[in-house]
């Protein structure tokens, strides 16, 4: 006859209460707002980029690399990141992510040359770059992980409202009182995000006496070296696909709406530099909107690949629509803004395939590849359409300035549309598979 015991800790385990929903969302909320920042940062070079263009002397194409600064330090920080959310927990990287963020604004404020510039975005682009994931491993300790894919969606949402800070009220801001006094004020507010970072957020349920939603003893697992576990989350077939794939959805969604955007429609449409950037902003909020859509969809449906690859194909004919067909009615234009950002956002969902295709001691790994994926996008996209449109660039000038008409930008617009029927293939090679979720 076996005899059944169960320990002290299993009794008290069972006692345990899940954490109340609003201690939840503080600790996710405080995650969102680095995020939020972070797409602030990343989106406001599509209105500060004439101001910069003009006080620094950049053509097209040292904007756009200045613009991708960002993306050198984010995109290679993922998978580290991802590693060190596994080990050490959301609370210190999100401080310091927090603190150095605002030490990056304010060297970013002072530059008096290009080089200075770069080093601040660099800066910038290194530290928020533990937002997102640390954020999604706040989700996986303190939600029921049946809303993974909502609360991923809602954390674009969430970046998006600072892609909305970095459209017509920077634009506002930057007219009043200029780029330098903007960002300060930026950077005394994410200090002060540091500060609350530290004392509020906790990295499971656990540490302040609630149950955890995570498994039990999951946080606990050992881990092998920093390179076995970058390697073992990559060799995971649907990882490298994802990180290959979700940089064409991010990209183009940035490339259009962080950067080219606002000159494109001036050039195409004969829009101010304000109309043009509420354009973009809305474009940016229906992509994160569509984001939560999606992954809500996702989430009941139980489907990855689907989605995923019908938003590709979507996403590209959008964008073909934007900005190869010249002479919209603005009707159509907007429709197909609409469609082509709703397409774009599908790397919500390739987040989640990564998640769940690889045990749980490597999630958080997963994530960081992935998402270096997101980053790959407009970090490519961005300089290389600038290159494009210098490229075939026919020489005018305006007040020493250079003036692209619209063939450059059509020409320049080509490798995302590309990229995107690209991923599309791509998944169509992944597996629907499910480790423990």
């Amino acid at each position: 006859m076996s005899v059944s015991v169960s320990t002290n800790d299993d009794l008290v385990e069972q006692d345990l209460q899940q954490p109340p929903a609003s201690l939840a969302w503080l600790m996710w909320t405080l995650g969102g707002l680095l995020f939020l920042i972070g797409f602030f940062h990343r989106i406001a070079f599509g209105v500060m980029g004439d101001p910069l263009r003009v006080e620094f002397a950049l053509t097209a194409t040292t904007l756009g690399t200045l613009a991708s600064f960002y993306y050198y330090s984010y995109m290679p920080m993922q998978v580290p990141v991802g590693i060190m959310a596994d080990r050490f927990g959301p609370r210190k990287l999100l401080t310091c992510g927090a603190g150095i963020t605002a030490l990056g604004t304010v060297l970013f404020v002072m530059s008096t040359n290009y080089w200075m510039l770069g080093l601040g975005r660099l800066l910038i682009g290194g530290a928020v770059a533990v937002a997102f994931v640390t954020m999604m491993k706040i989700a996986q300790h303190w939600f029921d992980l049946k809303k993974f894919s909502l609360l991923t969606g809602l954390g674009l949402l969430a970046g998006n409202l600072g892609a909305v800070g970095a459209g017509v009220p920077l634009q506002f801001l930057i007219g009043e009182i200029g780029w330098r006094p903007v960002l300060l004020g930026l950077a005394a507010l994410t200090g002060l995000l540091a500060v609350a970072t530290w004392i509020w957020v906790r990295d499971d349920p656990e540490d302040l006496g609630y149950k955890s939603y995570d498994l039990k003893g999951a946080r606990h697992e050992p881990h092998g070296s920093i390179l076995s576990t970058m390697k073992d989350a990559i060799c995971h077939r649907n990882v490298l696909l994802l990180t290959l794939a979700c940089g064409a959805a991010a990209g183009s969604a940035l490339t259009f709406g962080g950067l080219w955007g606002v000159p494109f429609l001036r050039t195409a449409y004969g829009f101010s530099s304000q109309e043009a950037a509420t354009i973009t902003t809305v474009m940016l909020l229906v992509w994160a909107g569509s984001g939560v859509l999606l992954g809500f969809w996702s989430d009941q449906s139980g489907k990855r690949k689907v989605p995923f690859i019908t938003g590709a194909v979507v996403a590209a004919l959008g964008w073909a629509v934007v900005t190869q067909i010249a002479d919209l009615p603005l009707w159509l234009l907007y429709l197909a803004l609409v469609v082509a950002a709703a397409g774009s956002s599908i790397m919500i969902v390739g987040l989640s395939l990564a998640r769940e295709s690889v045990p749980r001691r490597l999630q958080g790994t997963a994530l960081g590849w992935c998402n270096m994926g997101v980053m790959i996008g407009p970090m490519i996209l961005q300089p290389l359409t600038g290159f494009l449109i210098d490229l075939n660039w026919d020489g005018t000038l305006e007040n020493g300035t250079r003036v692209y008409d619209l063939t450059t930008f059509q020409v320049g617009f080509i490798p995302m549309i590309v990229w995107l029927l690209l991923a599309a293939v791509l998944i169509c090679f992944a597996r629907e598979k499910k480790f423990g979720s």
